[in-house]
């Protein structure tokens, strides 16, 4: 009945406007720490959200930091 197209994988930059204008211009250990208190924020938001759009977006924004500190890792 209802046809969902998948979501497209995109980029924290994509996602975040505070870490594509101000966080992406700080060294990486520092991008890294943002990634990582926004993955722990995140997952207490997804826990407590009850609507099922927030609670994909903050999937969405989940695997975009996860996928960022990846790639900012394998650059050290």
């Amino acid at each position: 009945m209802f046809s969902f197209k998948k979501n497209s994988k995109k980029t924290l930059a994509e996602i975040d406007s505070l870490y594509n204008t101000v966080i992406s211009k700080l060294p990486n250990p520092n991008r890294i720490h943002y990634c990582e208190s926004l993955i722990y924020r995140s997952k207490k938001d997804v826990l407590s959200t009850k609507c099922r759009i927030k609670r994909r977006k903050l999937k969405q924004l989940l695997k975009a930091a996860t996928d960022e500190i990846k790639k900012l890792e394998s650059n050290f």
